[in-house]
């Protein structure tokens, strides 16, 4: 798996999956297990490296929807 390093965060390809899966629009982690082969940990894992590097922001109890930050990340790729 490649990693990137974007600032301080250290993303790989697991950060880029779930990125593309929550650029359609706000997700829970059981939509982005379905839309991805990463199991419940991995899911959990990413979305808290994602939510501390801004690149994601919890709405709510598992509800979860891209920033702009992370939709520029995106763009970049």
């Amino acid at each position: 798996m490649a990693h990137r390093t974007v600032g301080m965060v250290d993303l790989d390809e697991r950060d880029y999956t779930v990125l593309r899966v929550m650029a359609s629009g706000r997700a829970n982690p059981y939509l982005i297990r379905e839309e991805t082969d990463l199991d419940k940990g991995e899911v959990n894992t990413v979305l808290v490296r994602l939510g501390r590097a801004g690149y994601v922001q919890q709405i709510t109890r598992g509800l979860y929807e891209i920033t702009e930050k992370g939709q520029s990340l995106l763009e970049e790729e």
